[in-house]
């Protein structure tokens, strides 16, 4: 009990001394939290980004058609199982010549000459990866005057996130050092303010990591605090992103927010604990 007692003691001594290390900076908590409040919600925002155009990616590919157009004279059931051997195809949707231009009859007003309209095929591939490779086979079936497929908008829209990751990673690389040098300098001042108090404690031989807890804490609560302030323009973001997926017939799961707010929490922590932790293996020769 008594053991347990002393540890007792021991975390209400550090959270103290974090306490007091926290008040001895004063207008400097200000301006770190702000800080890494910025660029956590940076990194957060284009994280989420990320993360929707991607998911808007796969949800465009399975929803994209290719529209195969048969040429005059050929078996539009024979072309189908043809393109089924082929494998990957999710589905196909026969539209027979005669049913297209009826509908073009009823909803244009077109003169009285004969069907122009080739038979077509509308199919879905499983894998968007392997489009290619199943477009070059049914380019080369004989019944196949033509093929329209929207692979640029696919592609424009990968590059759009592309993009969006690298910019992701230089945020987190330029800004993250950004922070990592202003906890460092901070902590560097309160160590300062305190060497004589140090000094005493190993005196009285105080262990290292007694000494230390206190400032890899107070950085912790740095990077907890501006975690904290960053959810604010992400949940402001993800309106935008629910307003964008439900304008396409989409759904966004919440679970996407959720892993992004885990890993800012993650982040912050981490980056204003290893700022910290830096300064006292710098400053803090113990």
């Amino acid at each position: 009990m008594n053991h347990f007692d002393a540890d007792i003691r021991i975390i209400k001594r550090v959270i103290s001394e974090t306490l007091k290390g926290i008040q001895r900076t004063r207008w400097m908590n200000i301006i770190i939290i702000t800080t890494m409040a910025a660029i956590l919600s940076i990194f957060g925002c284009l994280f989420r980004t990320s993360i929707a155009i991607s998911d808007f990616v796969d949800h465009l590919g399975d929803s994209l058609e290719v529209s195969v157009y048969l040429k005059p004279g050929y078996s539009v059931e024979k072309s189908k199982a043809a393109i089924i051997k082929i494998g990957n195809i999710k589905e196909i949707k026969v539209i027979p010549r005669e049913q297209a231009w009826e509908k073009i009859k009823q909803e244009m007003d077109v003169p009285d000459i004969k069907n122009p309209l080739p038979d077509t095929l509308r199919l879905k591939v499983k894998n968007q990866d392997e489009i290619e490779y199943v477009i070059k086979k049914i380019k080369n079936m004989q019944s196949v005057e033509s093929i329209q497929y929207a692979r640029d908008i696919v592609e424009k829209i990968i590059k759009i996130g592309n993009v969006t990751n690298i910019a992701t990673l230089i945020v987190l690389i330029v800004l993250g050092g950004l922070t990592l040098s202003i906890i460092n300098n901070t902590i560097h001042l309160v160590i300062q303010s305190r060497s004589e108090e140090i000094e005493i404690m190993r005196m009285m031989g105080v262990g290292n990591w007694y000494i230390r807890a206190p400032y890899i804490l107070q950085g912790a609560f740095y990077g907890f605090c501006g975690a904290l302030i960053s959810i604010i323009p992400l949940r402001i973001l993800e309106n935008y992103i629910i307003s964008m997926t439900q304008f396409f017939n989409m759904g966004e799961p919440l679970i996407f927010t959720n892993i992004v707010i885990v890993v800012l929490m993650t982040m912050g922590l981490f980056v204003g604990s290893l700022g910290s932790f830096i300064s006292v293996r710098k400053y803090l020769r113990i």
